[in-house]
């Protein structure tokens, strides 16, 4: 490795993790969305709570900054113009 390189192994890594969870995160949501669906259409008298749906979707935008911020340090560390 050049010197004047930083190791970004960290942040490569913080960047795979963050990924990670977004892409759980996201399948959780779709879940719950295609439960949701399925109760509607089912049109059964109990209207289902969409409180599960909404904290995922908090949820997954969190999980976007968090991709977006470890991809902007991965950037960074490279030297790259983020």
């Amino acid at each position: 490795m050049r010197h004047d390189r930083e190791d970004t192994t960290a942040q490569e890594t913080a960047l795979r993790e963050a990924r990670d969870a977004a892409a759980t995160v996201l399948a959780e949501l779709a879940a719950e969305a295609k439960s949701l669906a399925k109760a509607y259409a089912g049109r059964t008298a109990r209207i289902p709570d969409g409180s599960a749906l909404a904290g995922l979707v908090d949820a997954a935008r969190r999980a976007e900054e968090a991709v977006d911020l470890a991809a902007h340090d991965l950037a960074t560390a490279r030297g790259e113009d983020a």
